[in-house]
């Protein structure tokens, strides 16, 4: 016997929303607006040591006590000090000017998928839990989500960093289930990453649905995961289809 879906938990970037720009661009805007600080000459010196130290901080976010948001202006005042522009407490005020203005940036560079929002509102008609679980940092992601008023349109929200740890890893899924006080066989999760979230879920005792809009070859996605998602979508409001 099939267990009914109580509830169904969505991914945010690149499921719900897209990016008007891509993310390395943002930076580069970013940058631009501090150009006059920081030399334009000093670019590449600047993102040579951003990407070094942002995949150092993903790995160890919540290794500390230190909330990510200030590991993240600390990143940014790290390679503005890497530019020899600045140094000491002058280079951690650029850092946290710089996160403060890609945050705004961020929070308006999203615009929602095609039928994310009537599907968020069907399922909701039908008496079905809805939910967001996204990775990120709480202050970042909750800008993209204030933005197009998400919080409004689902019943809880979920950002990794609540639960101090990033999908596909199961206490964000865990979290996101006490919340909605509903068992993982009752839920599923939707998303376009193979790993985060349809092998996460998965994992968890949920559905895997893959959003796929671009119809790339299930084998080839998954080519390094033994799970193969619960669901195949190509548009969003096929969720509908499989409630």
């Amino acid at each position: 016997m099939t267990t009914a879906i109580k509830a169904v938990f969505f991914d945010l970037d690149e499921t719900l929303v897209e990016n008007k720009i891509p993310v390395g661009e943002l930076f580069a805007r970013m940058y631009f607006d501090f150009q006059e600080q920081l030399g334009a000459e000093n670019r590449e010196i600047f993102f040579g040591s951003l990407r070094e130290q942002a995949s150092n901080l993903w790995n160890t976010m919540f290794e500390t006590q230190v909330a990510p948001e200030q590991q993240f202006v600390n990143t940014f005042a790290y390679c503005v000090e890497a530019t020899r522009s600045a140094s000491g407490a002058t280079a951690q005020k650029i850092g946290q000017n710089m996160f403060d203005h890609y945050e705004s940036l961020s929070s308006n560079n999203v615009v929602f998928h095609d039928g994310a929002t009537d599907t968020l509102a069907t399922l909701r008609e039908r008496g079905i839990i809805t939910g967001l679980i996204t990775n990120g940092m709480e202050q970042i992601q909750l800008g993209k989500i204030h933005a197009l008023d998400i919080h409004n349109k689902v019943d809880h929200v979920t950002v990794s960093a609540q639960a101090r740890a990033h999908k596909p890893h199961a206490p964000v899924f865990e979290l996101a289930l006490t919340r909605a006080n509903v068992a993982p066989s009752s839920a599923m999760q939707v998303g376009d990453h193979a790993t985060n979230d349809v092998a996460g879920a998965i994992r968890k005792g949920m559905g895997g649905v893959y959003y796929n809009p671009a119809n790339l070859a299930i084998e080839e996605s998954f080519a390094e995961l033994p799970e193969r998602p619960t669901h195949h979508i190509q548009h969003l409001s096929q969720v509908l289809d499989i409630i």
